[in-house]
């Protein structure tokens, strides 16, 4: 059994006192724009349990891809998209009319989406609570593989204790911490190579989970070895694939061979996949990675044809919207870089 040498820092233990049920509300920190939309700053903190967002599955899902295009555009703005102009864009990454629609329905039914109309007059958007998630989680998603985060050289450990009668629960704080990087070393003991205190405390008092400890622990502290939480002896294969297939895309991009709506596709395809790695890997620090872990290849390719395809995918959204509607143009925000 593990146990910390005298020497780890244990940074805070932290107990709560919330209702088993309880929710937190999100601190709403929206800005007034000058195009007339309101937009998220990225402040205050974000719901823990008001929003359920889709996780990702081999193959892809509709409301997966649908939440990565319509995040990847309309975060920032709480204007209303009108359905005609979803249901284009789906099509064009691929999506049929009637997954796109029960893609919608669900996400409404999660909190994700909030829906305004009927028929053809609907109309969605995000809610406040998924905007802010979604300003968190995509700068988290941007950072995932990135050489340039520094490691403090300390881990973020968390145990807790959540009864059998409570397994919905302890099923969702448990998924929260796999999306933070943490994995489980010894049943409930979970690490992350990560600061991820905060969020811990966040997640702890939005689920109810009131039996729980969080602390810091120097790499350097162990007794035997350091925690476990990545198969180091064989590389993902799937992270091979991924950069040989989007080393070719970018091949296409530089030759010039990509039209706006291909470089649109493109975008949101490659987005929606790197989306779904931290989700099975913690983002270990690259310090305790062999040399040739395949995760530095994948990133360098998704990087590139993530900025190479900004204009394309913006000139395709843009040209759909002054079709459809272009009142709907004041919300769109295009990052140009991770």
């Amino acid at each position: 059994m593990w146990a910390p040498s005298l020497n780890a820092s244990i940074v805070a233990l932290i107990p709560t006192s919330v209702n088993k049920y309880a929710k937190f509300l999100i601190a709403e920190n929206f800005r007034d724009c000058e195009d007339g939309a309101v937009r998220y700053d990225g402040e205050g903190r974000v719901s823990a349990t008001a929003v359920d967002f889709p996780r990702p599955q081999r193959g892809g899902t509709s409301q997966h891809l649908l939440v990565t295009m319509l995040g990847e555009f309309w975060r920032f703005t709480d204007l209303w998209l009108p359905v005609r102009v979803i249901v284009r864009l789906a099509e064009d990454v691929g999506l049929s009319r009637s997954a796109v629609a029960t893609a919608l329905s669900r996400l409404t039914a999660r909190g994700v989406l909030e829906n305004d109309g009927g028929g053809r007059a609907s109309r969605y958007r995000f809610t406040a609570a998924a905007r802010a998630r979604l300003v968190v989680g995509t700068a988290q998603v941007g950072q995932f593989g990135d050489p340039s985060v520094p490691w403090d050289r300390r881990w973020t450990a968390v145990a807790f204790s959540v009864p059998e009668t409570e397994r919905e629960i302890r099923e969702a704080f448990r998924a929260r911490l796999k999306w933070l990087g943490f994995a489980p070393v010894y049943g409930a003991l979970w690490f992350s190579p990560r600061d991820r205190m905060e969020q811990v405390q966040e997640i702890a008092e939005g689920y109810g989970v009131d039996d729980f400890m969080a602390f810091r622990v120097d790499d350097d502290a162990f007794e035997g070895r350091r925690p476990a939480i990545v198969d180091t002896a064989e590389p993902p294969q799937r992270y091979a694939e991924f950069a040989a297939a989007n080393e070719a895309r970018l091949e296409r991009l530089r030759a010039g061979e990509v039209d706006v709506q291909e470089g649109f596709r493109a975008r949101i395809e490659v987005l929606d996949e790197w989306r779904a790695f931290p989700w099975d890997d913690p983002g270990m620090p690259y310090e305790l990675l062999p040399d040739d872990w395949p995760l530095l290849r994948a990133r360098r390719a998704f990087v590139s044809v993530f900025e190479g395809t900004a204009a394309l995918a913006e000139r395709h959204v843009r040209t759909v919207l002054g079709e459809l509607a272009p009142e709907a143009g004041a919300g769109v925000v295009v990052p140009l870089s991770i």
